[in-house]
């Protein structure tokens, strides 16, 4: 297996302190629906012979309509039967609250960040984390819980009409997040990681003055709880974030991925906001990797590191989001190879997967 980075060098890279001997990796085993399924014992393989430098130990998140099964009947964000509830275009789960006025109801049924067992999983995966550095995921965080509460449809309409109900929304799953935070600090992490799919492929979801007004007040006050626990904060957001990027910088989040290429002048981005943010730069997986020659990936990858990297570090590579399972296997290994090109090989270990699980 190929040598992975201490904590220690983690942290340095994070906080743009000095960068590491090799850019750290994390992430490159995104697998979307039916990859692993395709491909078995060989991603196995190759996330033994190239482990990440992360170990990301997951939250057993509150469910949408129903609870997990393992947890009490109230973990979910629902409050009532929705058997004929209308649908999300996305991922086909109902709209959790149609109208505004029901927001006393979600409210009094709101799942207990204090579930017990919701970061077991989490928490064992540590015995086997080495000297990793040590992420705690939960996925969600405020756009993509609104629309995840109100239906994409009726979100976009709050954004114009309804901002005092989104800010009160806002506060309750903001307060949910700390206690969740508080929890992954007691137990050792070092960083925590969230999503908010902020932007469509053309520009922001929301007028930028509508983020600053909703969102920056919520991401300011999550991030500084989670810097006041001594953690990192990394973000996923996927699409065209260009005009909130001073807003997400201002938020003090630590790392953001993935600057999604063909979406995002990455370029016009290393040289803006490189040492004044980190980059979990994420390969693209929605063209070049399914589509490229191996070639080509192993140029991307180099490219990357020349753009992004600093002599105070601020860069780690990753998949931009779900390695799907039309990606030839020689393309993906092509990714892994080029990533951790450099790096020295060392004995064999007892591992375990890390990266979070795709939606």
């Amino acid at each position: 297996m190929k040598k992975y980075l201490t904590r220690e060098e983690m942290i340095s890279v994070i906080e743009r302190k000095g960068a590491a001997e090799h850019v750290p990796s994390f992430l490159l085993n995104w697998w979307g629906t039916g990859t692993e399924e395709k491909y078995g014992e060989e991603l196995t393989k190759l996330e033994r012979e190239y482990p990440s430098d992360v170990y990301c130990g997951e939250l057993l998140q509150p469910g949408r309509a129903e609870a997990p099964a393992s947890c009490s009947p109230s973990y979910r964000w629902g409050y009532k039967d929705y058997t004929n509830a209308e649908t999300h275009s996305i991922a086909r789960t109902p709209v959790l609250m149609e109208e505004w006025d029901e927001l006393d109801q979600l409210f009094a049924d709101f799942p207990d960040p204090d579930e017990p067992g919701i970061l077991d999983g989490a928490v064992k995966g540590l015995e086997k984390a080495g000297n990793r550095y040590r992420l705690g995921l939960f996925w969600q965080v405020f756009h993509e819980f609104f629309w995840q509460i109100r239906g994409m449809e009726n979100v976009m309409g709050d954004y114009v009409e309804d901002l005092d109900n989104l800010k009160i929304l806002g506060r309750k799953v903001l307060e949910f997040h700390k206690r969740i935070v508080d929890r992954f600090a007691e137990a050792g992490f070092d960083g925590i990681m969230t999503s908010d799919d902020l932007g469509f492929q053309t520009g922001p979801m929301m007028q930028p003055d509508v983020f600053k007004e909703v969102h920056l007040p919520l991401y300011k006050e999550l991030v500084d709880h989670i810097h006041k626990k001594g953690m990192h904060v990394w973000l996923h957001s996927c699409g065209d974030n260009t005009l909130l990027m001073d807003s997400l910088v201002e938020s003090g989040i630590d790392v953001l991925h993935p600057i999604q290429k063909g979406c995002m002048d990455e370029k016009a981005v290393a040289e803006k906001y490189g040492g004044k943010i980190t980059f979990l730069y994420g390969i693209d997986v929605q063209h070049l990797v399914p589509m490229g020659t191996p070639k080509e990936i192993r140029e991307e990858v180099r490219s990357a590191k020349k753009l992004f990297g600093r002599e105070d570090g601020g860069l780690i590579l990753a998949a931009a989001n779900g390695i799907m399972p039309d990606t030839p296997l020689e393309n993906i290994k092509a990714l892994y190879e080029e990533v951790f090109g450099d790096r020295e090989d060392v004995l064999q270990e007892d591992l375990i997967s890390f990266g979070g699980t795709v939606e």
